[in-house]
């Protein structure tokens, strides 16, 4: 799908919306020549209504020759399997046409051998190509059609069959809207449950054609859309559910889940305000589910706006209710809030590691797999997973349970962020831009609202700025200046950023201001944050007394790697080498910190006590830097290189005998040399016969190895060679 999304991306100079991608991609299994012939006929036609478009006449014909030298019936045969859709049951079709088994068998293995149609399954049958199955269609005719159409339901209907989709495919198709809309109730429930999310939301959307205030539907339809991502349509549906609500549990419930789609969609005041309503009409609600439910919806919405003594107040009474009724889904759903909610002070985050390890096994055990792919992403996310390994195993759990539940904003968006985040505590700069590019095509790569924001896009800016790829940094903020209001935080930042490290001082200067003015707003940001914006400030050589603005926009806590970093950049640069001295060495020391920004305080360390004559010690610290910066690049690596050189060690402080082209290995050698002689990635990987990503990571590791920031730089250290 991602692919297909690609290719009309290519062609149509715009991403595809979801629907339409998926749409396309089920018409034509993803195959180009498909896609291209599509495109070509549509001409100017919008991608959005291509889907809706007749096929192009030339290759309606050309895919209805297939059938040229078949005899009728088997004609027959194939035009029937072509109405009963893309999986076609093998009893469901000798009951449709009447043919025997023994006289279906052979006419199937006849149109297999053809290449017309293929086995994918026990007893199951399909079309090689999905719009051979709708040329086909298309030239019965509207009598033929409904026939067939109402013999396959009445087969289905018989038989008891529990595949929803066909019997409401069919219903549709025979014009028994009665049986649309039960089929539909049946099979969005159960499609849910399968976590084939977007299968549940086309279901009860075919459903709410007929019936469109059916309140079960219309919950259906708003849970499935959020689990897909399509929050328009999520919230869109659930207003109508809540409209439509003759109960107030279900108006309760309607509004639980706008809360969450107004998070999803970054409308924090719109949040602010449905949570309100809900707190004020949790009272009146029956003591059953429906209040300790709605009781856990303010837990987590006080915790998602940061508001973590309320958000632990609401889950503990959450939790009382919910035990007091026997109600285990909404115990965990609150101890999750709970344990999410505790690590923001430092003294509770062993408690709420503990908290959601427990909530995230006890969910998977009855299989609530939504509730544990939380749990474990916020354990993630809080950093209190204290091993590479153990957090490798933890996001792999997270994703299972997320595809399990449906939920595509963890299984794709969260769990490649994630493996970019496990790379970077790995210290590989290189592995961790290949995981947020491949998150980054799969998620962008479908425009699933309106006012879909890059998020991949922010954390591949900070890499590309770690990197020293200024200029991509840049590219990547252009396209998320639209998106401020919502990325209120990450645009300023990189803002700031870029205009520092290109020397633009006048830019900088107001990007200052508005980082310092959301930080006034909305309160302070992650200490990676002010770490960032400090050594880029003091790098740009912006006033002393404004850089210091930015060690506010922390968050701060009672023992804090971050904190003692900033304060010991900001103390060496006051020319205090003694005092900064002493926040390094307690930062190089913190193993909370990843091993990029412990190289760095290893650095400033070596600064510091070449700056007071004791060289050794110096030394000793370049070269620990050295090591934890040995999968890393950019202004981290090229300050370490300055250090190593005024120490005098030509290894750039490995201690390994040597940090230049003899430690590449020969595929990196065979990459340096081409490097050296101008040729772009993409001509590289034309070269050597790669791919222009795995070309990016030989690149990215030379430079780490090297020590160095550009490719001219390699040219230069490879022509330094005896």
């Amino acid at each position: 799908l991602a692919d297909t999304s690609a290719f009309l991306t290519a062609v149509g100079g715009q991403r595809p919306p979801y629907r339409a991608a998926v749409a396309l991609h089920n018409r034509t299994s993803g195959n180009p020549f498909f896609l291209e012939e599509l495109l070509r006929a549509a001409d100017d036609t919008d991608i959005a209504s291509l889907c809706d478009q007749p096929l192009p006449w030339s290759l309606a014909e050309a895919l209805r020759r297939q059938l040229d030298e078949i005899d009728p019936e088997r004609q027959r045969v194939a035009e029937a399997a072509a109405v009963l859709g893309r999986k076609i049951p093998f009893d469901l079709l000798a009951a449709v046409t009447g043919v025997p088994e023994a006289t279906l068998i052979p006419t199937l293995r006849d149109l297999v051998s053809r290449g017309l149609m293929v086995e994918i399954g026990e007893d199951e049958f399909g079309f090689r190509h999905a719009l051979t199955r709708e040329a086909l269609v298309g030239q019965l005719l509207g009598r033929e059609r409904r026939r067939l159409h109402a013999l396959a339901l009445e087969t289905l209907l018989a038989t008891g069959s529990t595949d929803w989709a066909l019997v409401a495919h069919h219903a549709r198709g025979a014009g028994r809207y009665p049986e649309l809309v039960a089929a539909a109730r049946s099979g969005s429930q159960r499609y849910l449950a399968m976590g084939s999310a977007y299968q549940a939301l086309q279901l009860a959307e075919d459903g709410l054609d007929e019936a469109p205030d059916d309140v079960d539907l219309l919950a259906c339809a708003a849970k499935a859309a959020w689990l897909v991502g399509l929050l328009d349509d999520a919230d869109q549906h659930a207003r109508d559910w809540r409209s439509a609500a003759t109960t107030p549990e279900d108006s309760a419930a309607a509004l639980r889940l706008l809360i969450r789609v107004a998070w999803e969609d970054s409308r924090i005041e719109d949040m602010t305000t449905l949570t309100d309503e809900i707190e004020s009409v949790i009272d009146t609600l029956p003591s059953g589910a429906a209040r300790a439910e709605a009781m856990a919806a303010v837990a987590q919405s006080t915790m998602l706006r940061d508001h973590p003594a309320e958000a632990v107040a609401w889950a503990d009474r959450t939790i009382e209710l919910a035990t007091e009724l026997r109600l285990p889904r909404v115990c965990l759903a609150a101890q999750v809030e709970k344990g999410s909610s505790l690590p923001v002070v430092a003294a509770s985050a062993e408690d709420g590691g503990k908290l959601l390890m427990a909530a995230a096994e006890r969910a998977e055990e009855i299989g609530e797999w939504l509730l544990a792919a939380r749990a474990l992403n916020n354990l993630l996310d809080a950093g209190m997973v204290p091993a590479p390994t153990d957090m490798a195993t933890v996001l792999e759990r997270m994703r299972a349970d997320a595809e399990r539940a449906g939920f595509d904003a963890l299984a794709v968006a969260a769990y490649y962020d994630g493996r970019a985040r496990l790379a970077i505590q790995e210290g590989d700069i290189a592995a961790a831009v290949a995981a947020v590019e491949e998150g980054r095509r799969r998620d962008q790569g479908l425009l699933r609202t309106a006012r879909g924001v890059d998020y991949h896009g922010v954390l591949l800016g900070g890499l590309s700025l770690e990197a020293g790829d200024v200029q991509r940094a840049g590219t990547i903020l252009a396209g998320l200046t639209a998106a401020k209001g919502r990325l209120r935080y990450a645009v300023p930042g990189l803002e700031f950023n870029v205009a520092c490290r290109t020397g633009d001082t006048a830019r900088a200067e107001a990007a200052l201001d508005e980082v310092l003015a959301v930080v006034a707003t909305y309160g302070p940001a992650a200490g990676d944050y002010g770490h960032d914006l400090v050594s880029a400030g003091l790098t740009a050589g912006l006033p002393l007394r404004r850089v210091s603005l930015l060690a506010g926009s922390m968050r701060r806590r009672p023992v804090e790697g971050w904190g003692w970093l900033v304060d010991a950049q900001l103390a060496e640069a006051q020319g205090q080498p003694d005092r900064a001295l002493t926040g390094y060495l307690l930062a190089a020391a913190d193993q909370a910190l990843p091993p990029a920004t412990r190289g760095t305080a290893n650095t400033g360390a070596a600064r510091c006590l070449d700056a007071t004559g004791r060289t050794e010690q110096a030394r000793h610290h370049a070269r620990t830097a050295a090591t934890l910066l040995a999968r890393w690049s950019g202004w981290r690596v090229a300050n370490l290189t300055a250090v190593a050189a005024r120490l005098g060690l030509n290894d750039g402080g490995t201690g390994r005998g040597g940090l230049g082209p003899g430690q590449l290995t020969p595929r990196e050698r065979e990459v340096a040399v081409l490097l050296a002689d101008g040729l772009t990635n993409a001509e590289l990987a034309r070269r050597l016969y790669i791919s222009p990503r795995t070309a990016a990571v030989h690149v990215s590791n030379i430079l780490a190895k090297l020590g160095l920031t550009s490719r001219t730089q390699v040219a230069a250290r490879l022509g330094q060679e005896p």
